[in-house]
């Protein structure tokens, strides 16, 4: 019963986490870790680089974004997007926190055409059969030692791409499924087990090939390939997916005007809130207050892209409650103090 308290908390942890960090695509200052292999200018300028392709997986949302030759200016020129970094010597271990500069990295991506990623938080859901056999005792040390590293690695990798994960409580219910579904597929097991938690992803990986044999590296298949490969590949491919359809492409060729009406405005210091959100959204170029009425105010807005752009920067703002009359013609929401 602890157990399973514990993981039920857990799961509730990972929304709640989700709902109260900012979008990390649009932070101000971004603060990167790089070990150093000395002190010296090179080996700085060397981290400067590592540090910032570390940042782009993150703010791109995609590991192929990241090697895209789009970036190769950016990367030549790390120091142009640092504001400050600093060094400490741990155990003769030279490590390096750099700070970048969020609007000047958003503004190469818009001016490139490359994807910001626009989302606070990725769940994926996991499940690793050989944490089960672990806990009735059905594994041997070495396989133990191979489950508990593969946990150890999706923790790494979770860090690095900015998702949370999710294990299936395992109750009775759960063991149900798998009982009757996992002679099936493991797919048909978690497209089946996601839908109880009400996510959308979820990755398996195992320790033993199909023969029962102890693999070198894991193997995973996920919602996005059934097709088993290693944890690194399977798991990227997973995340780039996801985040492909929640990240805007800034269009500075196309420009827009729009109608945005706001409810919850009821004195002055409100309206100034209000007012720096919506200037505040990278593809807003000019900001009008149209008109005050008791209900609401109207702004208008001229933006980069599209009407559509700037509905979904507002919609993961959750200072915004889009309201059920609203259209393209005339966005409406309701302004919620958070």
């Amino acid at each position: 019963m602890i157990k399973k308290i514990t993981l039920i908390y857990f799961l509730i942890f990972s929304y709640s986490l989700m709902e109260s960090e900012e979008v990390y695509g649009l932070k101000n200052i971004y603060e990167v870790k790089i070990e150093l292999s000395g002190s010296d200018k090179t080996s700085i300028e060397e981290g400067m680089r590592e540090a910032l392709q570390k940042l782009m997986i993150k703010i791109t949302g995609s590991t192929d974004v990241a090697l895209s030759s789009k970036l190769n200016k950016l990367y030549r020129n790390p120091e142009k997007y640092i504001n400050q970094y600093k060094l400490k010597v741990i155990d003769e271990v030279i490590n390096a926190n750099f700070f970048f500069e969020g609007n000047k990295i958003r503004n190469f991506l818009s001016n490139n055409q490359l994807p910001l990623w626009l989302l606070k938080e990725s769940i994926v859901m996991v499940y690793i059969p050989c944490e089960l056999e672990s806990s009735v005792n059905l594994l041997e040390s070495f396989g133990r030692e191979k489950c508990n590293a593969l946990k150890g690695d999706l923790s790494s990798l979770s860090e690095k791409r900015v998702v949370e994960l999710a294990y299936p409580i395992l109750d009775f219910k759960d063991l149900n499924y798998l009982d009757s579904l996992s002679s099936i597929s493991y797919s048909a097991f978690m497209n089946k087990t996601i839908k109880r938690y009400s996510l959308e992803n979820w990755i398996v990986c195992f320790i033993r090939d199909d023969f029962g044999v102890i693999l070198e590296k894991a193997g995973c298949i996920s919602s996005v390939s059934n097709r088993a490969a290693n944890l690194d590949q399977t798991f990227d491919n997973l995340i780039n997916s996801i985040n492909s359809r929640n990240s805007l492409i800034v269009n500075k060729k196309e420009r827009t005007k729009n109608k945005v009406s706001i409810e919850g405005i009821f004195d002055y210091f409100t309206l100034e809130k209000v007012t720096e959100e919506l200037r505040s959204q990278i593809i807003v170029t000019e900001l009008n207050l149209d008109s005050i009425n008791k209900a609401s105010i109207e702004f208008e807005l001229s933006t980069y892209g599209s009407v559509e752009d700037l509905k979904n920067l507002l919609d993961i703002n959750s200072n915004f409650i889009q309201l059920e009359d609203s259209s393209e013609n005339r966005l409406i929401y309701k302004y919620v103090e958070i």
